[in-house]
């Protein structure tokens, strides 16, 4: 319904907003991407009207919490089979508390294309600032590389991101290797989302920390 008729939504998003949240936060489902669905209606809607979230930053930001919640709320053992994965293993064959981070990383992505960097930017940067700066929970600075690897695509500035780039070289040398992970992961798709400037412009930095 959301995808064919979202202004049918539109009238009573809010309210909606408010009565389905609360499902993401529950842990107990036996079938943990039932926590995913709310999220995906919501973005669903926002993607076809961005003016529901645009003009009402509080539930924006509040989206943005319930994304980041799934990306965190992920199993805090590394499986051994993801630290010596089989020949032939591929990332899409990953367990399925690893695909929380996966659904996250694509509700950041869908929410950046349609309401845009200027808006999402400041919104994202704080969250991930935060999510970063947490040195309890290993998950936390997953999730914050994880979402910052999805924005560079959209920006027209390579210096919207340079403030974040350091941040990122820093964790290539985190002791956890899920962390130095999704720092690789990071750097990789910036690379690729903002080819030939971001090799210009950090090569000297990321190269060395690479090698």
């Amino acid at each position: 319904m959301a995808e064919i008729e979202p202004k049918f939504f539109r009238k009573n998003f809010k309210d909606l907003f408010i009565a389905l949240s609360p499902i993401v936060a529950k842990d107990d489902y036996t079938n943990s991407t039932i926590r995913h669905q709310p999220v995906e209606f919501f973005v669903t809607v926002v993607e076809r009207l961005p003016a529901v979230v645009k003009k009402d930053l509080d539930t924006l930001k509040a989206l943005l919490d319930l994304v980041f919640k799934l990306m965190i709320d992920i199993d805090t053992d590394i499986d051994e089979s993801w630290m010596r994965p089989k020949e032939g293993f591929k990332a899409d064959e990953e367990e399925e508390d690893e695909d929380s981070v996966h659904f996250g990383k694509t509700c950041v992505d869908r929410l950046v294309s349609s309401i845009g960097d200027e808006i999402m930017l400041p919104l994202l940067s704080t969250l991930v600032q935060a999510t970063l700066a947490n040195n309890d929970d290993w998950r936390y600075k997953n999730a914050g590389l994880m979402a910052l690897s999805q924005v560079g695509e959209y920006l027209d500035d390579i210096q919207k991101i340079a403030p974040m780039v350091p941040v990122v070289i820093q964790h290539l040398q985190h002791p956890n290797p899920k962390i130095r992970y999704a720092a690789i992961h990071c750097i990789g798709q910036m690379a690729d989302d903002m080819t030939e400037d971001f090799q210009e412009t950090f090569h000297e930095s990321v190269l060395p920390a690479l090698a």
